[in-house]
């Protein structure tokens, strides 16, 4: 699935995109840490179909992701 990544942890990452595979949204937060240099000391948030989730929930392969980092809002 393809994860789209914003902010400083696309920076991190090098690539504002990047090909995942995962069967549950644990799985994918599993992968993304072991990806992405410094992920666990950071603050972020994942959309999946544009609705931020915080429970694990079984992924397809065909939803929207995107790996939010913190909003200052204003």
């Amino acid at each position: 699935m393809r994860v789209k990544l914003f902010g400083m942890i696309a920076e991190k990452a090098g690539s504002a995109e990047l090909e995942m595979e995962a069967s549950s949204l644990k799985g994918l937060c599993e992968g993304l840490r072991a990806r992405i240099r410094d992920l666990d000391s950071m603050s972020f948030a994942i959309a999946v179909d544009r609705r931020i989730v915080k429970d694990d929930l079984t992924l397809t392969g065909t939803e929207e992701i995107a790996v939010l980092p913190p909003f200052a809002g204003g």
